[in-house]
């Protein structure tokens, strides 16, 4: 007995939901990330020490016009604005940066720190250089060029760069006054005895590009003792960039973009949410639940089927059941149904005697009959006797019907 309600309680309709549950509560009270992971993206949405949220909110509290973009760059780009890329998780596609240097060719002016090999690099003739150690910013004064412009001695304590710019074209010995003649040098360092741009803007067309050698002035840990912010803001200022523009930091090549695409959105309402996650896990779940209770070690035993009886042979079962018994009264009671059912008189819902009665009053021929019958139903009666119930019906048969 034990047993049987064991398997009772592990079929799959109670043990999947209490499964399901199980893996969705997990899911949910489980902890979000690896303890100590830091994000390290410079990206608006990040207030971590290396994030760009800080840079984020003083220039919209000192009055300019910051917005995100959580979209890729599709033709047409808007020409008003003034577009920051931020060292971006993912490098725009060629497409993409056709689109926006098409747009900064009409007036718009975009901020960028493209990587070696990047489409952007290679549409712009720009390549940052590695080295071992950081380079100090010593000195803001242009060398060797008319058209460079000079940042505030306090705009240039903004830390130490890792990286300069040079010009594809040149070999490493070159220095800033190689560069085009559209191109504008914003901020150097010192390497040794050379002495290489770090900031630099170039025209292109009726807009301009504003390449940066390194972003660490842009992030909270930087923006926070006022060094890193004062040079982002000397920066925007001596670009020539309007206040009222719009700033759009670019946040869809850092990882918040959003898409139209049906497969993309269900895939990240999937494998990007927690509920999405316990769902999948749930699902997952289930099939090897019923995978395991599905499939058999050994094969099943064929079950074995009892034939029924014919009418006939059911109704000699019948009989020999109540002649062991000797069940009389029982055998006159299912004679008596029947017989109700085959002339009803009008009476339903009278008790057996009741409507033996009204069959004789009904049919006076059948009264003796009917007497018998009544005897029947109430007092056992031996085999031999038992025999006129038969005739009593037989003959009630033939009387009730015209």
């Amino acid at each position: 007995m034990g047993e049987r309600r064991l398997d009772r309680w592990l079929r799959p309709i109670f043990v999947l939901p209490v499964l399901g549950t199980l893996v969705l509560a997990a899911i949910i009270f489980s902890p979000g990330g690896a303890a100590g992971a830091v994000d390290t993206r410079l990206t608006t949405y990040n207030t971590s020490p290396f994030g760009a949220l800080g840079f984020y909110d003083v220039l919209r509290r000192l009055g300019w016009n910051v917005q995100r973009r959580r979209t890729a760059f599709h033709a047409p780009v808007d020409t008003a604005g003034t577009y920051l890329l931020l060292s971006p998780l993912y490098q725009p596609s060629a497409t993409e940066v056709s689109a926006l240097l098409g747009a900064v060719r009409r007036g718009a002016t975009i901020v960028v720190s493209p990587p070696v090999g990047s489409p952007l690099a290679d549409s712009l003739r720009i390549r940052r250089t590695q080295f071992d150690q950081d380079l100090e910013v010593v000195s803001s004064t242009p060398v060797g060029s008319d058209s460079a412009i000079s940042l505030d001695s306090a705009a240039v304590r903004a830390g130490s760069f890792s990286r300069y710019l040079v010009p594809v074209a040149t070999s490493e010995r070159d220095t800033a006054p190689v560069f085009p003649p559209d191109t504008t040098t914003l901020l150097r360092v010192h390497a040794d005895t050379s002495v290489r741009p770090a900031i630099m803007m170039r025209k292109l067309g009726r807009g301009s590009a504003v390449i940066v050698a390194d972003w660490s002035f842009a992030r909270n840990d930087n923006v926070r003792d006022t060094s890193g912010m004062i040079l982002g803001v000397r920066l925007l200022e001596r670009a020539g960039i309007d206040r009222t523009r719009p700033l759009v930091f670019d946040e869809f090549h850092q990882g918040f973009g959003s898409t139209n695409d049906m497969f993309e959105q269900i895939g990240d309402a999937m494998f990007k949410t927690p509920v999405g996650r316990a769902g999948v896990q749930a699902l997952i779940a289930g099939l090897l639940l019923l995978l395991a209770v599905g499939v058999r070690p050994f094969a099943p035993r064929g079950r074995q089927s009892i034939e029924r009886r014919s009418p006939l042979e059911h109704v000699g079962a019948l009989r020999l059941a109540y002649e062991r018994i000797h069940a009389t009264k029982l055998a006159t009671g299912r004679l008596v149904r029947g017989l109700r059912r085959r002339h009803p008189l009008g009476a339903g819902a009278l008790a057996d005697d009741a409507y033996l009665k009204r069959l004789a009053e009904r049919v006076p021929a059948t009264a003796s009959d009917a007497a018998l019958l009544e005897r029947a139903l109430t007092t056992p009666m031996a085999v031999t006797e038992w025999v006129a119930v038969g005739d009593a019906i037989d003959h009630i048969e033939r009387a009730t019907t015209p």
